[in-house]
């Protein structure tokens, strides 16, 4: 039964299917679920990074980390308007949502969208940046760094820019009543989706090749790889954004279907800035995992490197050692040849790790 304030749906039904205005079938509660979930791991995450390099590896902030910062007050905003269209009908079939709510919801959605683009490329900008500062200046991958950061800024910009006004005026987007006009509503969307996953895709492989090249363990290398593993599934949820394009462009429902679309631009732009903390997540268990939590899990890890070091903890049980002693030198040395890459690798954090010199490798900042 129609509320007494109800003046028409936004869409009439199809044929046999009656409007229902108090209870319609809805992803309104799935749809906040998954928003509240990935905001609060993207928070947890986000302040394990920050505190993981202010007070673990007692680093200043970086252009990376400022990056990190904006995608986390994005998404935030981001959800925020995505939960109020939910609340205006969106994740509704379009007969069942209000005349009076649509425009309003619509306008919502434009603005998050908006926030989106703008989001997508600072989670990309965060990771390429991070590359760009453990790499050493004179590494080749540089130039293909500096030319992600270049491309990632230009075609973003130039998206975001086509989406605002593509219509003219820009209420018409949300107010098709008004006078107005706007572009062919097929083109931006599969362009922009087209865009973000091979920018995604360039971001993940792009380090992959000299990080594998790395003196490390076989063991700190699966590591990163996981890390890289996680980051594939955002490639995913973009692909799969980009292939139900067409579900949006080629269909009158609208409302419902744009539900549909925003859980995957959830996903993966929160699944980016997720990976773009646990990089540093190996230093901040090093140094607090044993601390509070004991050190099964770490033994494990750790098994390889103890296993050479053995006799560096027999010496140092004894007071008449020096601190200095072979074992203790071995170890060092062998701390030396993967300080490389502290910050991405799972090294202790209370390790000295010096800047490695020459024209080759990596540096650490």
């Amino acid at each position: 039964m129609a509320t007494q304030w109800f003046t028409g749906g936004s869409l009439p039904p199809p044929p046999g299917i009656e409007p229902e205005f108090d209870n319609p079938p809805s992803q309104l509660a799935g749809n906040i679920a998954l928003h509240v979930v990935f905001l609060t791991v993207v928070t947890v995450a986000v302040a394990m990074r920050l505190f993981t390099r202010l007070r673990v590896l007692r680093s200043t902030l970086g252009i990376d980390d400022i990056f990190c910062i904006a995608s986390f007050c994005l998404t935030a905003a981001f959800s925020g308007l995505m939960i109020t269209c939910y609340s205006r009908g969106i994740g509704r079939h379009m007969w069942d949502v209000p005349i009076v709510w649509l425009s309003t919801a619509l306008k919502y959605f434009t603005i998050a969208q908006y926030i989106y683009l703008t989001l997508t490329a600072t989670v990309k900008l965060t990771f390429l940046f991070f590359y760009y500062r453990i790499f050493h200046p004179q590494h080749k991958i540089k130039y293909l760094i500096t030319f992600g950061i270049v491309f990632v800024a230009i075609t973003h910009i130039t998206i975001l820019f086509l989406t605002i006004f593509s219509c003219a005026p820009v209420s018409h987007a949300w107010n098709a009543a008004s006078p107005g006009r706007c572009w062919n509503p097929k083109i931006l969307p599969y362009l922009s989706g087209a865009l973000s996953s091979v920018t995604d895709l360039y971001v993940l492989i792009l380090p992959i090749r000299s990080l594998w090249d790395l003196n490390m363990t076989t063991r700190r290398k699966l590591r990163l790889a996981a890390v890289f593993g996680l980051g594939s599934f955002a490639c995913i949820a973009s692909l799969i954004r980009l292939g139900m394009t067409h579900v949006l462009t080629d269909s009158t429902d609208a409302t419902w279907n744009i539900s549909l679309i925003a859980r995957w631009a959830v996903i993966e732009a929160n699944t980016g800035i997720i990976c773009a903390c646990l990089l540093l997540l190996p230093a901040f268990l090093d140094r607090y995992w044993p601390k509070h939590f004991g050190s099964s899990i770490n033994r494990l890890w750790s098994s390889r490197q103890r296993g050479k070091s053995g006799a560096m903890t027999s010496s140092v049980s004894k007071p008449h050692r020096h601190e200095s002693s072979p074992s203790r030198q071995n170890l060092k040395r062998m701390s030396d040849e993967t300080s490389e890459m502290r910050e991405v690798d799972v090294l202790d954090s209370r390790e000295e790790c010096p800047i490695p010199q020459g024209s080759g490798g990596h540096r650490f900042v």
